[in-house]
Parts: structure tokens; sequence; C-alpha cells
């Protein structure tokens, strides 16, 4: 199984790498990174659906699903609501100002509104969840590494890291989007396959349910058994953190039209909850363990339990496309976020430096692809821990943007200096906050008494955007309503 497997995971590297090679002589930066402004329907739906599911949604999830339950759920319903709200509201003007503006990135949004001056640290924030999820798809593929193959996780993450670098800096946001679009296929098929398994291996649909409530605890089986203030958490960093996502701003520029950019978003939304299916499988495979239809190892991690599942357990040949079709999923997401980090790098960093005066501007694009990568691999070397890994990331940026991004949108009496402030309040303090929950409980994402540090991020940065602002001087009209909602068109 092992050697399948890793036979038709280098024929599809292989593939990737073909077309990366194909759109390598791109010249451009607006190519490289955001394949030219021009990507139609189709191409923005498929591709957004593979890179937006990722290890963390297929085997995070499933962990979830099995330690915690039904309630764990709220974690994609939260963003099922966020997402359709993102697409009505700023998906048509978001690309009509990114055109106006020739915007690449948040920053460019904030920037236009509030000045330079919080460009760089807006982008500094913005990098933190590309570099953090990013970090995620390589410690998911360590642990296939792990699972499937016996191998340290430090060396998985290594080799993953360096097989997703090689086909993305080749030909960027093309060669990234045509994968992204066939792995989306790869991905959906698998998560379909995994459910009706799981299924199976509980004796059927009806005899699933009855293991369900035989054998799972009613914790488990309730939606409202999580601790309030984890909850809140997850409403912040897995639902609100997606009105000012970085990664959606710029996929609202790269659409070839504001009314492409809506579609496709909306499309996106409504098939956003079937990474719900995660975590039924993971319920599922629980109840069917305890019901000795499977038998898992007593010390397995949530993380490692649909690995185990899928190439310990189930019938060989599926095993193979289920690993294939997950390692296609991390691949797909790890590349999108590798360049979303890529772009804000180059276009918030480097384009404006004198290194980048003399140098090749696609060679500093690819440049910024490597220079993620590595941050990447740090961060996964750091918290090897899924969805722990993907809130911190979610999470710091989240205390730092959310204030002046909604500032910009729809406040006339925000003013620059305030923006500026309520932006580094929120980072630092959430920050600090998580030092001081890994130094009490052993994790920056801990809860210390009845506080994550996105609370104390987001109440920080709110109080310094309010007092700031009517200390200081109200801004010109014709600043303000180049980001203001109600003055930019739709078309």
């Amino acid at each position: 199984m092992s050697i399948t497997s890793i036979t038709i995971l280098l024929l599809f590297f292989f593939i990737f790498l073909f077309i990366g090679i194909k759109f390598s002589k791109i010249s451009k930066p607006k190519e490289f990174l955001l394949m030219g402004r021009n990507i139609g329907f189709w191409l923005f739906f498929g591709a957004y659906t593979g890179a937006s599911i990722g290890g963390a949604s297929t085997a995070g999830f499933v962990g979830y699903g099995f330690e915690q339950g039904f309630s764990s759920m709220w974690l994609i319903a939260v963003s099922g609501i966020t997402l359709p709200l993102f697409a009505f509201v700023f998906a048509k003007k978001l690309n009509v100002f990114g055109r106006i503006n020739e915007a690449y990135t948040l920053p460019d949004f904030l920037a236009v509104r509030f000045g330079e001056r919080i460009r760089g640290l807006s982008s500094f924030i913005s990098y933190l969840r590309p570099v953090f999820i990013a970090g995620l798809q390589f410690v998911a593929l360590g642990i296939v590494f792990k699972v499937a193959f016996n191998m340290s996780i430090k060396y998985g993450i290594l080799i993953s890291a360096v097989l997703i670098l090689v086909y993305t800096v080749s030909g960027g946001q093309y060669s990234a989007i045509t994968a992204q679009w066939i792995q989306s296929i790869l991905q959906g098929a698998g998560l379909l396959i995994f459910l009706i398994a799981a299924i199976y291996y509980n004796g059927g649909l009806k005899a699933s349910f009855s293991n369900l409530h035989k054998f799972l605890s009613p914790e488990k089986l309730s939606a409202y058994s999580t601790d309030f203030s984890v909850f809140t958490v997850w409403i912040i960093t897995m639902g609100l953190f997606y009105l000012v996502d970085p990664w959606l701003y710029q996929w609202a520029y790269m659409a070839k039209n504001a009314q492409t950019s809506f579609d496709a978003m909306v499309a996106v939304s409504l098939s956003s909850p079937w990474g719900a299916i995660s975590f039924m499988g993971g319920m599922l495979i629980e109840a069917a363990t305890k019901a000795k239809l499977i038998a898992l190892p007593a010390s397995i991690q949530g993380d490692q339990v649909y690995l185990y599942f899928i190439t310990k357990i189930i019938n060989p040949t599926i095993g193979i496309f289920l690993l294939v079709s997950f390692i296609m999923t991390v691949l797909s997401c790890a590349s999108s976020f590798l360049l979303n980090g890529a772009t804000l790098l180059y276009n918030d960093f480097l384009k404006n430096t004198k290194i980048s005066q003399k140098s090749n501007q696609i060679k500093l694009s690819r440049l910024s692809v490597l220079i993620t990568t590595v941050f990447g691999i740090a961060t996964a070397l750091w918290v090897p821990f899924l969805i722990p890994l993907w809130i911190i990331g979610q999470g710091l940026a989240v205390s730092g943007l959310l204030v002046p991004v909604f500032a910009a949108w729809f406040w006339k009496r925000g003013t620059s200096k305030a923006a500026y402030y309520s932006l580094i309040s929120g980072l630092v303090t959430s920050f600090l906050y998580s030092i001081y929950a890994w130094v009490k409980k052993g994790s920056p994402n801990a809860i210390v008494n009845g506080f994550h540090f996105v609370h104390i991020g987001l109440i920080v940065s709110f109080v310094f955007m309010i007092i700031v602002s009517y200390m200081d001087k109200k801004e010109p009209d014709e600043i303000v309503n180049k980001t203001l909602w109600t003055k930019i068109p739709w078309e």
C-alpha cells in the first residue's frame, strides 16, 4: 500500500510540476501572484474549494469529531454563516476596488484608507495566517508519513514542504490554481467515500445511528456541550475572521469581474457544509471502536485517527485512493496559502525596497514563496497539532485586523492614527496573552481565567480605535470615501 501510494503521489507531483513548468515563463508579478485578475467562475469555484479544504478539514476535524463529538461541528458551522455574508457584502466591491487601486492584498485596502504607515504592520499580521496555514498542511503531510510510513513527523514536514514548494514556485498562481481544480475533484470524492466507509464499518446506516446513541456519551451527541469560552473563540477565529481574511481579499481581486467574484463566492459558501463529513466520520469511527467492530491503538491522537483508519483498517484499494485524496487535499491548500503569503511578502515588503529596484520581479516573487515556505516549516515544528495551529494563526490575525478593517469599510470617523494603534495594540496584547497562556497551561491556545488571547486582543483593539479616533482630527472625505462601503460601486 505504501509503495503504491508513493508511486501515485509522485505521478501527481510530476503532473503538477509539468503544469508549473508550462507557466514558468510568465513575466509579470500580477500574473504570477494573481493569475492576471482573470479567473472565471468554474476555475474560481473549483480551485477555491480545493484550496479551502485542507489537512485540518479532514484529519483535524475527524480528530475533533472522534475526541469531542457533535459540538465540535461548530468549528465549520460558524464559517458557514460568515462566508455567505462576505460574498454578499464584500465580493463585488472588493473586485472593483482592486481594479481601481491595483490592489494585491488586504494591506493595500487599509493603506488606501489609512496611509502607508499601516501597510507594514497590517501585512505582518496578515502574513501570520498563511504562514500558519501552510505550516498546518506540512504537519498534516508529516502525520501521513508517520502513520503510513512510520517516519518521524519532523522529516515528513520537511519532505512535504519541499514537494509543495517545487511545483508552486515554478508557475505561481497558474500552476497552483490549475492543480487545485484537479485536486478538488479528488478530495470531494474522497470525503464521500470516507463517510460511506465509516458507515460500512458500523454495520450500515441503521446500525450507525444505533451505535452512535449506544456507545457515545450524551455530551458527545450534544451540540451544546462545548465550554462557552471555547465556543466564543470558535465564533471569532473560525467565523468573524473570514470577514477580514487576507486570503479571501486576494481571491476577490483575482476574479475576472465583480459578478464572477460574487457568483463564485456564493457557490463556494453553499458548498462549505461538505466539511461536516469529517466530524461525522470521526464520531462514527469512535462508535465502531467502542462497539469493537474495529480496533485503534489506545494511545492514538485525534489528528492520527483518519490516517490510521484509511491505511490500517479499510480495504487497501480504497485506502490507497483515500490516502492519495488526502495528500491532494493538503497539497492544494498548502500551495494556495504559500502564494497568499508570498503575495503579501512581495507586495507589501519587498516590492518597494532598494533590492527590488535591482532585481527581476518574477524572481523576487518566487523568492517570496521560498521565504514563506521556510516560515511555514518553522511554525509546523513549533506547534505540530492541526486545529490548534489553525486557531492560533487566525486568532492573532483577527485580533489586530478586525477593528481597523471594519472601520475602513463602515466608520467615517476612524482616523489613520487610531487604526495604527488599534492594530498594533490588538496584535501585541493577544500575543503576550498567548505567551502567558503557554506558561500557565502549556499551550498558547489555552483559556486562562476565562479568556483566550483573541478576546483580550479584540477588546484592546476596539478601545484604542474609539478613543484615539475621537482624540484625533477628523480626516477629509476624499480619503474616507475611497474605502467606505457606500461609496465603492458594485460593478
